[in-house]
């Protein structure tokens, strides 16, 4: 078989990775042509790659960008349940010296070259931006619809669309969901004497968090989110659940928040942030005498990082992972206790997983919502967009390439009558298992 230099470095990277990845053999079809089988693991991964020497190219020339427009267009066609090996072979290989420097050195070039071949997309402003994923205007004109998108994948009572907190007993994901907002009810000091107290959530999604702290601590919870779809439907389910008293929420950028409240919350905002100093500043300012900040985000610990471009362009415009060193650096700027907490290893690979089979299982449904009510034109492009971004991330937060942390933050130091500390507490990081 006669293959382009790309694919040839695509079969060496097949072959040196099931040599120590030994769960899965892979069978490739180069457009009609089946190469021999790699690997001799018991379960067998066929993937058939089409228009293949214009694939290979795009993924050595563009990397992560040309992985998934590749996919998107269908020229990679694989099991919805396999596809994250082929991805993971790849992430791996990028990743871990032990399987890179085991590739000729010229491979080893394309490969590093692929990874940083790294362009950053935006909207024309931070509201554009957020809708155009959270509120999906490009495709819905009624927010209805783009909340009905959302919520054939992630409905719950409590909706996050945030890593969820996976326990050794966890069994599901609205177990795991729950357990993350009640462990955070607890980090912050909420309990059942917190009744009619507040909280402002920055970033607060479907408001999962605002109806959990008001239907179980009687907390007066406000949301603040550029998107009017998660508006409309925040608004909407607080009406149905007898909540118009201690629910409400606001179309305004997280910068522009006022008012004090005894806790702040927010739950994947820091992805979307640039000026952190000015966002803490303002929370610092926000925060009553005795009261609790908590930020939860996706951390990086990259010395040279830089945001993936399919991301970037088709799922989160304008977003950007923050760096947990430096982030620690700046909270401890404007409030004396920082207490960072790592949820349970492997929890947002888990979430994500669930994501990803909800929206396999419901994508007929996707798919007529897209076709009847949305200005989608490429169907297929636009759900397989989607599902590489479900699978990409999973792959991508696997093996501790990335953590999930959570920081509580206090302005006065916890301390007994006999303790008089002369500097800021600032507590190590600790397991949130």
């Amino acid at each position: 078989m006669k293959l382009s230099r790309f694919e040839r470095i695509f079969i060496r990277i097949a072959r040196n990775y099931v040599r120590l990845y030994k769960d899965h053999a892979f069978r490739f079809y180069f457009d009609d042509a089946r190469y021999p089988l790699i690997g001799d693991g018991p379960e067998i991964v066929e993937v058939r790659f089409h228009h293949a020497e214009a694939l290979f190219k795009a993924v050595f020339t563009e990397g992560s960008l040309g992985l998934g427009e590749s996919y998107c267009k269908g020229w990679i066609e694989v099991d919805d349940r396999l596809y994250k090996h082929l991805l993971a072979m790849l992430i791996r290989t990028v990743y871990q010296s032990r399987l890179l420097l085991r590739l000729p050195a010229a491979d080893i070039f394309y490969i590093l070259r692929a990874k940083f071949n790294r362009q950053f997309f935006t909207k024309k402003d931070k509201s554009e931006n957020i809708n155009s994923h959270y509120s999906l205007s490009e495709w819905f004109a009624d927010e209805e619809d783009a909340n009905a998108f959302y919520l054939f994948w992630l409905d719950a009572h409590y909706i996050q669309y945030t890593c969820a907190k996976w326990d050794e007993d966890t069994r599901t994901l609205e177990e795991a969901q729950e357990n993350k907002l009640a462990f955070y009810a607890d980090r912050m000091g909420i309990d059942q004497n917190a009744r009619g107290k507040t909280m402002i959530d920055l970033g607060c999604g479907w408001g999962g968090s605002l109806f959990y702290m008001a239907e179980k601590f009687g907390i007066k919870a406000k949301g603040i989110t550029l998107s009017t779809a998660q508006a409309a439907y925040i608004r909407r389910e607080a009406a149905r659940r007898g909540l118009d008293d201690l629910v409400s929420v606001e179309v305004e950028d997280v910068h522009n928040a006022t008012g004090v409240y005894d806790y702040v919350i927010s739950i994947g905002l820091l992805e979307h942030i640039s000026d952190y100093h000015h966002l803490y500043r303002r929370v610092s300012g926000m925060l009553k005498k005795g009261g609790t900040a908590l930020f939860h985000a996706i951390f990086h610990t990259e010395r040279f990082y830089k945001v993936d471009p399919f991301l970037s362009k088709y799922i989160f415009p304008g977003g950007s992972t923050p760096g947990i060193n430096s982030n620690l650096r700046i909270f401890r700027k404007y409030f004396k206790v920082v207490d960072r907490n790592n949820l349970p290893d492997d929890s947002y690979p888990k979430t994500l997983a669930c994501w990803y089979d909800r929206f396999c299982r419901n994508e007929d449904a996707i798919r007529k919502l897209l076709a009847e009510k949305s200005a989608v034109k490429d169907i297929d492009f636009a759900v397989r967009m989607f599902k590489h971004y479900l699978v990409l991330a999973q792959c991508g937060l696997s093996d501790n390439l990335g953590l999930v942390a959570n920081i509580a933050l206090k302005h006065e130091v916890i301390v007994g009558p006999a303790e008089t500390p002369a500097e800021p507490i600032r507590i190590p990081a600790r397991s949130g298992a």
